[in-house]
């Protein structure tokens, strides 16, 4: 099922890469063409795309659906594995841990975990596939445009890599910290009538909104990582898209471009950047998993 769900998404993917082709083909030699028969072609094009078009939600479909199945599966078997595991340990082991530090553990990271597991091979596959097509083709209609747009990619590496580091420190943190809260929470409740005999209410609410400060002090920490990663990613993506619009036009205007070719950049530009939009969430997913 695995395997099946990473060749539908590359289907998928395949799928996609071919609709601006399409437009270009129709904006460049049908309707520059004779015009005669210019309109029964851009029927049999409209045609093939309704088809494309079925093929690829029908394999979106798939890919939900089993996707999230597989990872539903592989969370139901980490969970058992952990709980088999946790009957074997010592004595001294739970003299150590605390049990809400367990049970975050056993629900909150497994999710996470399991969300890493099946979502992450396939949206690579998904989106490597979409990114690496659209490089090939706009390479083979423009090679001069296509290096420059690729040369914003180091900087979109050197800000990865350097917020990358800064938000795994945040998400661990948050970790800790939930895994504290969840502890302070049993911690209290298990003891509630103890607490309550001795008229402690205070002193529990006092120790309960001290470590749930801290995990809104990680939390803003976490939030802090993610905007500086993602909206240095967005300014980069948008001068990507300067860039075309402005050396595109320059072209045409020196006859090595012309207008179909253009609009068919501008669409690959696209399907280049929702991978590499796609690309930073799931960095954000692979931290968590991590």
């Amino acid at each position: 099922m695995f395997f099946s769900v990473l060749a539908c998404a590359f289907i998928v993917s395949a799928v996609t890469l071919t609709f601006p082709l399409l437009v270009r083909y129709i904006t460049k030699d049908v309707l520059e063409g004779d015009l005669s028969i210019a309109l029964s072609k851009v029927y049999w094009i409209g045609g093939l795309m309704l088809v494309l078009v079925a093929v690829q939600n029908i394999g979106n479909y798939f890919v939900d659906y089993k996707g999230h199945e597989i990872g539903a599966r592989m969370e139901r078997d980490l969970r058992s594995e952990l709980f088999t595991h946790m009957q074997r340990l010592s004595f001294s082991f739970y003299d150590k841990e605390k049990t809400g530090q367990l049970m975050s553990r056993i629900t909150n990271d497994l999710l996470l975990l399991s969300e890493l597991y099946h979502h992450g091979p396939e949206d690579y596959v998904k989106y490597l596939v979409r990114f690496i097509g659209a490089f090939v083709i706009l390479f083979f209609i423009n090679a001069p445009l296509t290096i420059a747009v690729f040369c914003f990619l180091p900087f979109l590496g050197v800000f990865a890599l350097y917020f990358n580091k800064m938000l795994n420190r945040a998400l661990r943190n948050n970790k800790e910290r939930i895994g504290d809260v969840n502890a302070q929470v049993e911690d209290s409740l298990s003891g509630i009538r103890t607490v309550k005999s001795f008229a402690n209410e205070q002193i529990e609410i006092e120790k309960f909104d001290r470590e749930n400060n801290r995990f809104l002090h990680s939390r803003k920490r976490t939030y802090q990582a993610e905007a500086l990663l993602y909206n240095s990613f967005e300014t980069i993506i948008q001068l990507i898209t300067i860039t075309v619009i402005i050396f595109g036009s320059a072209s045409i205007v020196n006859n090595t471009l012309d207008l179909a070719d253009l609009i068919t950049f501008l669409l690959y530009i696209s399907f280049m950047i929702e991978p590499i939009q796609r690309l930073t969430h799931m960095s954000t997913q692979l931290q968590e998993g991590i």
